[in-house]
């Protein structure tokens, strides 16, 4: 009998992948956190940031929620 062990989704993304995925320079993402506005809220896992993807979800959910006309 052969187990095979489920590799755990990650609930987060580095600032690296966030930016990739939603098409947000780097520069713009950092600034944002810098500013503590603007963009979904991060938090650091050692010295890298991250940004939960619930909190990511919920923040794109607002930007669509509050571009309504």
């Amino acid at each position: 009998m052969s187990t095979t062990t489920a590799t755990p989704v990650r609930t987060y993304y580095w600032i690296e992948e966030l930016s990739a995925e939603l098409g947000i320079p780097l520069a713009t993402l950092r600034h944002w956190r810098r500013l503590g506005a603007g963009g979904p809220r991060s938090f650091l896992i050692g010295r890298r940031v991250a940004y939960d993807r619930a909190d990511v979800a919920r923040w794109i959910k607002a930007q669509r929620d509050g571009g309504r006309r």
